[in-house]
């Protein structure tokens, strides 16, 4: 299975103001066909996140993931979003092995980035195209959270 971590970064490395704001990604004006979204959404079968990053989502209203199978990861529970498939998992390596039981090809790791970390220190994370945003954020969430030794990645763009 390809577990994607497809996220965009400000040129400092941040994902996210430290509130989780990411309103600095429609100042911009980077259309969502521009940026390669679409066409990278269309592959996907599957999403996962962490619960701060469910929230967030859930906060801009209408779901916009549709009815694909959405995983997230959280020790407690979360209220479901109108017209989201939500399912709870603690741990990434049971979100892998649910999504495979489930015949999901193309899992998207939609964040955060502590949550990434967990994919990498597990070597479950397969791809990760960065998509490298004109901004400093100057501090805020990481693309990757505290990971116990350097990683390293393929470059192959």
């Amino acid at each position: 299975m390809k577990v994607t971590y497809y996220a965009a970064s400000s040129v400092d490395g941040y994902i996210a103001k430290s509130d989780g704001d990411v309103s600095w990604l429609e100042e911009l004006d980077i259309s969502m066909e521009d940026s390669g979204y679409e066409s990278f959404f269309s592959t996907v079968d599957g999403l996962v996140m962490g619960r701060k990053t469910y929230e967030i989502i859930k906060s801009f209203g209408a779901w916009p993931y549709g009815d694909k199978p959405t995983w997230v990861c959280t020790c407690g529970d979360v209220e479901p979003s109108e017209g989201a498939n939500l399912q709870n998992e603690k741990l990434p390596e049971a979100v892998v092995e649910a999504a495979r039981d489930q015949g999901i090809k193309h899992l998207w790791l939609v964040g955060g980035g502590s949550l990434a970390a967990s994919f990498v220190e597990k070597s479950l994370l397969t791809h990760t195209p960065i998509s490298l945003m004109p901004i400093i954020l100057g501090g805020g969430i990481p693309l990757f959270g505290p990971m116990g030794d350097h990683t390293h990645l393929k470059l192959k763009q």
